[in-house]
Parts: C-alpha cells; sequence; structure tokens
C-alpha cells in the first residue's frame, strides 16, 4: 500500500463548482509553489506547455485523488462534492497504486467559467476561481452577475441588477435541473425549442448575453413541458390530453411555438403502462426515449432531443 501523505501547512477553502486545476493552482500559489512543482509531488503526469487554469481542466485518477485528499487534510467525499471533475464519471484511467494526473490543452467535457469573485470571497478566497460547467456561461442569483468564459479582467461579469427577470428564471431553473435529470433534460429541450428558425430568436453561440436574452422564455416553455413529461414517465398520459395539451400551449405562447413544441410533443408520445409500476418521487423519474442519459457535463446542445441545430452556425465565441 502507498505511503500516506502528510497534509501540507495551509488548509485551502473549498468552492462549489470549482474546476480541479483551478484548486490545484490556489493550493500552489497558497504554499510558494508552481502548480507543476506540487502536481510533481501528487504523481506521475503530463502536462501541456503553458497550460493555465482558464484555459483546460486538470484529471487525476483513483490514486491521485486519493493522496490528492490526503494532501489537502480533508476528507474524499468532501472534495469531491466541491471539485465536479474529481467524480469517478471524470477520472482518468486506473494504474495499479499509481498516482497519475494529466492536464491537456482542452477540458475533456465542459467549460471553463469564470466563478463569482464576491461568492469566493465569502469562502475567504480571494484569488481568480474558475469553475467547470456543463454550458459556457453561469449565473450568480445571489450576487446578480453573469459570468462565461471570458478571460477579460476588464469586464469580469455582467450586472444584472438592471434585469431582475433574468435572475427570476435562473431561480426557477435551478428549481428544475435540481430536482433530477429530467428537469435538465427539460431545459435543455426548451432551449431547443426557441432554436427553431420558426421562433425567429437567436440562437446560443451567437453572441455573449444570447443567453440572458433567451433564459426567461426558455424557463417558461420547461415549465408548460413539464406537466407534459412528469405525467408522460408516470403513465398518466392520455392521446386525447397530449392533444389538449398541444392546442393550449399554442393559444397561450403563440402559434410560431406551439408548431415547434407540437413538434417536440411527437418525440415524447405516451407511454405504455408498465405490468408493474412502482410509484416514483417528482422528478426522479427513469428517463425514456427519446432521452437515454444525462452526463454531468453535456451541454445544452448535447442533451436537447430536437433534431434540428441549436447552436449558432459557426465558430462558438465562448472558447
Amino acid at each position: 500500500m502507498a505511503e500516506r501523505m502528510r497534509p501540507l501547512s495551509y488548509r485551502q477553502p473549498l468552492v462549489d463548482g470549482e474546476s480541479t486545476g483551478s484548486f490545484v493552482t490556489r493550493l500552489a500559489a497558497r504554499h510558494g509553489q508552481s502548480a507543476a512543482r506540487l502536481l510533481a509531488t501528487l504523481g506521475e503526469g503530463h502536462s501541456a506547455a503553458g497550460v493555465d487554469p482558464w484555459e483546460s481542466e486538470l484529471y487525476v485518477n483513483r490514486a491521485a485523488r486519493r493522496r490528492l485528499a490526503e494532501m489537502t487534510g480533508r476528507p474524499l467525499d468532501q472534495l469531491m462534492r466541491a471539485l465536479v471533475s474529481l467524480r469517478d464519471e471524470h477520472l482518468l484511467p486506473d494504474a495499479p497504486d499509481i498516482p497519475v494526473w494529466k492536464w491537456p490543452w482542452r477540458p475533456h467535457a465542459g467549460f471553463l467559467v469564470r466563478g463569482c469573485a464576491l461568492c469566493a470571497a465569502r469562502r475567504g478566497v480571494l484569488d481568480p476561481v474558475w469553475l467547470i460547467r456543463p454550458d459556457p456561461w453561469h449565473i450568480c442569483v445571489r450576487h446578480g452577475r453573469f459570468h462565461d468564459t471570458s478571460r477579460s479582467d476588464r469586464v469580469p461579469f455582467i450586472d444584472l441588477s438592471p434585469g431582475p427577470h433574468v435572475i427570476q428564471a435562473e431561480r426557477r431553473r435551478l428549481r428544475l435541473v435540481g430536482a433530477g435529470p429530467v428537469g435538465r433534460l427539460l431545459v435543455a429541450d426548451a432551449f431547443g425549442v426557441l432554436a427553431h428558425e420558426a421562433v425567429h430568436l437567436p440562437r446560443l453561440g451567437n453572441g455573449r448575453t444570447t443567453p440572458l436574452r433567451l433564459l426567461p422564455m426558455a424557463i417558461r416553455v420547461a415549465s408548460r413541458m413539464a406537466f407534459l413529461e412528469q405525467r408522460r414517465l408516470e403513465h398518466r398520459l392520455r392521446p386525447d390530453e397530449h392533444q389538449r395539451w398541444r392546442e393550449q400551449v399554442a393559444k397561450d405562447l403563440g402559434w410560431q411555438l406551439g408548431m415547434v413544441l407540437a413538434t417536440w410533443s411527437q418525440r415524447h408520445p405516451p407511454l405504455r403502462r408498465p405490468r408493474t409500476a412502482r410509484p416514483q418521487q417528482r422528478w426522479h423519474l427513469r428517463l425514456a426515449a427519446p432521452h437515454k442519459d444525462v452526463p454531468e457535463m453535456a451541454s445544452v446542445d448535447k442533451l436537447t432531443c430536437v433534431p434540428w441545430e441549436v447552436l449558432a452556425r459557426g465558430p462558438r465565441p465562448y472558447g
């Protein structure tokens, strides 16, 4: 068994959702080291030349994850809750008892998004923090700030105080996605519905503030979807109810959205009731076609089931 590491002198505060690379960079700086030097004590690894925590994510295997927990003097489960990329699905392949790390040019999945400086300061962190997120933006509802992958220190965030409706929509989105994978899929599908050419709205990826413009309507659409999808997954959706839902959303949201939502609903038809149905908690429902799974770092465009493009054509401005 490998020798247990002694914890470093100073305990570094954790920030929920932070990238492993960002955390290790802060940890090294606190101890007067470079990240490369600290990683040399963590295990065997490879780093792209000149990589920075705002450019890519640091990945480890199981043995290196255990050593990182020992190095920080924290329980492993506590470290995994805060640092998403330490969770099992993001680990490097195991080498028997050999700690291994890798810091490639780009993240394997997800985006590096600037963290809210005010949230970090509440935890005693004054250095820049970078989060690893499934989408290239993040809204801090506590401080009303929109952050994305921009590296600009001149405009590190967008103040949302002039647009409280966006913060309200983000609170509703968090309730949906926090209740289970079905909620996250519905939000992705709602953005997909708004990307249809008949709706005449900008698509994600064609401007920094596009998510802010789309979010309130996307959550309104997702809420309408939620009624249909919950009944469908609980095997309580009747064909006539399916049709009435289409007619009602067209009446309430307009014929363009109604037409696109009708196309979406055709991909979510009523399900056959199983012979033995177990009661399930709201939203913690078993997924059904057309959706299969919900990878933790899958972006909106990877999750939605709509057959048309969700992102703007051409290069993504988010990196």
